[in-house]
């Protein structure tokens, strides 16, 4: 898949866009939404399921992210362990002054939103990552984007619990079917995510960018002759989020 080269970031001038009296006041005083991955690539035990392709989504992730003025921060081969020990230290940690939370995992997956980690052991994205986020009050009514490379399923396509907590949770694919990567320019949903937010992240929430991506990976995997519709899942995250906005911050 040709990529174009990244041009840089158009600065723009307001903070925040929200409709009044709607959500809380993202202000000057919050910073970019802290960025972590974890990176599932290498598992030890079965060197048969080692995800070869997964360090090109990682370099596209760091690249974008990077260029919104996001920190990243990369765990990589993490076992359930580590996934354990991470999340406990994230919904501890104090995010007061980010404006936000993302979380991309690139994984093997199942159905009902389970992640294999890099120790041949599953973990639950709702159970195990996205409930500890909300026990972190620093968090509390700030977006919470998961973005989850990894398979629903073993079907191949011709084609919640909070109340109040703003999340989303997107998804490479659909509910029971696989997710594509090739393994020499990485999977398509995260370069074309990337690619993207490349070129719209400065100026488009990140809601109206998502419905790009799914678009344009539909797109893209119907070329190939191998369809993919990414999917996802989302409550109380109606109020545009700007990566953008903190651009100008640099």
């Amino acid at each position: 898949m040709y990529l174009p080269k990244r041009t840089e970031h158009q600065k723009i001038d307001r903070l925040y866009d929200r409709n009044e009296g709607q959500g809380f006041d993202l202000n000057k005083k919050f910073k970019p939404p802290v960025v972590y991955i974890l990176n599932h690539e290498k598992f030890r035990k079965s060197p048969d399921k080692n995800r070869v392709g997964s360090s090109k989504d990682v370099e596209a992730l760091c690249n974008t992210f990077n260029n919104l003025n996001c920190r990243v921060k990369v765990i990589s081969n993490p076992e359930l362990s580590d996934v354990k020990k991470k999340l406990k230290e994230w919904s501890e940690k104090q995010f007061t002054q980010e404006a936000g939370f993302v979380l991309c995992i690139l994984s093997h997956g199942f159905l009902k939103e389970t992640i294999l980690a890099c120790d041949d052991k599953e973990y639950n994205l709702d159970d195990d990552v996205l409930f500890p986020l909300f026990r972190n009050p620093t968090l509390s009514g700030k977006p919470k984007i998961l973005i989850v490379q990894a398979c629903k399923g073993k079907f191949r396509a011709d084609a919640k619990k909070m109340n109040n907590e703003p999340y989303i949770k997107c998804y490479s694919t659909s509910e029971g079917y696989v997710s594509y990567r090739n393994e020499a320019k990485g999977s398509i949903f995260i370069q074309t995510l990337c690619e993207i937010m490349d070129q719209y992240g400065h100026k488009k929430d990140f809601q109206t960018i998502f419905k790009y991506v799914k678009a344009e990976v539909q797109r893209r995997s119907i070329q190939k002759g191998a369809k993919q519709i990414p999917s996802d899942e989302s409550q109380n995250f109606d109020a545009p989020f700007y990566f953008g906005n903190y651009v100008q911050n640099a």
